[in-house]
């Protein structure tokens, strides 16, 4: 689909423009600290430009309301991603910093760095393929003993003792199938817990379908900013 010539003689302003890119040292650290945190998930690399394109795209540029609010839009009326984010839905909750999910629980989302960081943490979770698994306390090596009683199921029998059914039926071969009143189960203490798998690679396409489905453009226009504008930005 064809870019408005509206839309193109708009982000060619930002060649020139020094407003435009204010928040780029704050992209760039975000994408830095991704890296480093999650270097032993095969994280790919990144290319820090296509956020500052988002930002772009999302925001209108510095001559919207939006660039001193929320120019990531991280928490406009009927916004998926913000709801993602307080709630740590989605593997967000082990893509955020603690900070920055204290910040948005806080309602700080409205300041543009904190709505910047938003937006890339809600990216970033979008992006990665994660799984659960269930892992033993690491501080706890006492392996329990439980009595099945009358009514009780795997599901219960773990809520209640601080373990995972997969603990159980790791611990417990014959309890996979079924478990009946007087058998005896053992068990280490266990949690589920979230981890990332792998990652979707940070084309345009990919980030135009994870974290914006409503532009039908916006991977066109990702495109253009990187291949047709972000070349001529002339720094002195």
């Amino acid at each position: 689909m064809a870019l408005s010539k509206k839309w193109i003689d708009t982000v060619h302003q930002g060649i020139s423009d020094v407003k435009w890119h204010e928040y780029d040292n704050i992209i760039k650290k975000e994408v830095s600290s991704y890296k480093s945190r999650f270097s032993r998930t095969s994280i790919p690399s990144v290319n820090w430009l296509y956020i500052k394109a988002m930002l772009w795209t999302e925001s209108g540029g510095p001559t919207n309301r939006a660039w001193k609010t929320r120019p990531m839009q991280i928490g406009n009326p009927g916004d998926p991603g913000i709801t993602t984010l307080k709630k740590g839905a989605e593997g967000s909750d082990i893509i955020m910093s603690k900070e920055l999910f204290q910040a948005i629980k806080a309602g700080r989302y409205n300041m543009p760095g904190i709505n910047i960081k938003a937006g890339i943490a809600y990216l970033y979770s979008r992006m990665a393929k994660t799984e659960i698994k269930s892992v033993k306390d690491k501080n706890d090596k006492k392996l329990y003993n439980y009595t099945v009683a009358g009514g009780d199921s795997l599901e219960k029998i773990a809520k209640s003792n601080g373990t995972t059914v997969e603990e159980l039926k790791s611990q417990n071969p014959t309890a996979v199938k079924m478990i009946k009143p007087g058998q005896q189960l053992i068990y280490h203490r266990a949690k589920r817990e979230r981890f990332i798998k792998s990652w979707r690679p940070f084309t345009a396409t990919n980030i135009a379908k994870r974290y914006n489905a409503g532009d039908h453009n916006y991977a066109e226009k990702l495109g253009y900013l990187i291949k047709n504008v972000f070349p001529k930005i002339k720094r002195k």
